[in-house]
């Protein structure tokens, strides 16, 4: 049984994981439910429990509010043990992530948690309150009848400056939650060593297992090829940069569109474009308008977009430019790749440590930089394929089927805690 608080019809990598990682199970022969917040647009199925959410406003997001009272926890719980599961999987730290921790503890179900995202980058891009953090800390203690935690920085935080001491606290409030979550954990997936690399997590290294999500190609003919160009109104010899992903501060839009601005110099004919949710159309207008015209002139919003279209987009692009300096994995990047399209990343622990295992260009996360990185891939078209083709042998091999089966061996050592940890992946899919 599996537990996300983001599902459909909102997009992201949690998602995509998730129900790879569930369509792939079920053609393995394995039963699979997914807990999932209900939303009016969203597909029905036997396959998934919705409960019932209420929206937050912020970048889509729905959130169960059996948080608020404990009793509207019960007759889920109830269906939970009916459906009788081998292991709980909670992918997600909100609500539904935090039923699914109360329902292994209550139920006596070994419980896998994955940890997809930096918590702490997320809430350093939004400056989240740290009244906030503190006050869900506690609630989330409650429900899960466990004692207060401690919120104090560690003494090593920085310690001058309000901005410093803001951020030494939210980043205590978060060690405090990935305690209360994660502590109790048969196994802590991570899906990539840039999570390592990042952030100490409150698990003994021998419960955390590197396994890295699969993705799946998507077929894409010339038609959809030129009826994306055409949709858009890109000419078919005007060269695409093209970005996928949340269109938001924390994915590192201000680099992008500065970098642009030196692509643009270079090559004049270049268009930029942006696959994903806009959540902040007043700071990404804001951000446009300080690139300049040039840039806007050249840039295409192309909004949210399902597989087959992100695929298309790919094909049609010369260049993918991820300056995200906040992701864990970036299922983009093996999007990108099993269509042969070359990359230039900003982060260099991803690009070392992320599923390209390094067939990408690094640039510095400078305007100036990056948008050389880009322009030179764009220019120089054989380096740009070749680099491309690695990218693609090096993912073409890790498919759903075996993110599966790595997870499987995951389920198996939870419930088996004595065995050795396991990693599956670390360098590079297989």
């Amino acid at each position: 049984m599996h537990f996300t608080d983001t599902y459909l019809p909102r997009r992201d990598g949690v998602i995509t994981s998730v129900r790879t990682l569930v369509a792939a199970q079920s053609a393995a022969g394995h039963r699979a439910l997914t807990v999932v917040p209900r939303h009016r647009d969203q597909p029905a199925g036997p396959d998934l429990l919705r409960l019932r959410a209420m929206p937050v406003g912020r970048a889509d997001l729905r959130v169960s509010p059996w948080l608020l009272r404990d009793a509207a926890a019960r007759g889920t719980l109830r269906r939970i043990a009916e459906f009788a599961p081998d292991i709980l999987h909670v992918h997600t730290p909100g609500p539904i992530g935090l039923l699914g921790v109360l329902a292994a503890g209550r139920l006596g179900i070994p419980l896998v948690q994955t940890y997809h995202t930096d918590l702490h980058a997320y809430a350093e891009a939004y400056r989240i309150p740290v009244p906030a953090l503190r006050m869900g800390l506690r609630l989330y203690a409650r429900r899960l009848d466990a004692p207060r935690p401690s919120l104090r920085p560690a003494p090593t935080a920085p310690a001058s400056g309000r901005r410093s001491r803001a951020s030494a606290h939210r980043h205590a409030a978060l060690d405090a939650c990935n305690g209360l979550l994660l502590g109790d954990a048969d196994a802590v997936v991570v899906p990539s060593r840039v999570v390592l690399d990042r952030i100490t997590l409150p698990v003994p290294a021998d419960r955390i297992h590197i396994v890295p999500t699969a993705v799946a190609p998507y077929p894409v003919t010339a038609r959809a090829l030129a009826a994306f160009r055409a949709r858009h109104r890109i000419g078919p010899a005007e060269p695409v940069v093209l970005f996928v992903g949340r269109v938001n501060r924390e994915k590192g839009m201000d680099l992008l569109l500065s970098a642009f601005e030196h692509v643009v110099a270079r090559r004049p004919d270049a268009r930029l474009v942006l696959v994903g949710a806009v959540y902040e159309p007043r700071w990404l207008a804001g951000l446009l308008r300080a690139a300049g015209p040039a840039v806007a002139a050249r840039t295409v919003l192309a909004g949210e977009q399902p597989p087959e279209a992100v695929a298309a987009a790919c094909a049609a692009a010369r260049v993918f430019a991820f300056p995200s300096r906040t992701d864990t994995q970036a299922l983009v990047l093996q999007e990108a790749a099993l269509v042969g399209l070359p990359a230039v990343v900003a982060d260099p622990v991803l690009h070392r440590r992320g599923p390209l295992g390094g067939h990408a260009v690094h640039a510095d996360a400078t305007p100036e930089a990056f948008g050389a990185a880009v322009a030179d891939l764009l220019t120089d078209g054989e380096r740009a394929a070749a680099l491309g083709s690695a990218a693609a042998a090096h993912v073409a091999g890790y498919t759903p089927a075996a993110y599966a089966e790595a997870m499987h061996a995951v389920y198996r050592r939870a419930s088996s805690p004595r065995l050795s940890p396991l990693e599956v992946g670390a360098a590079r899919p297989h």
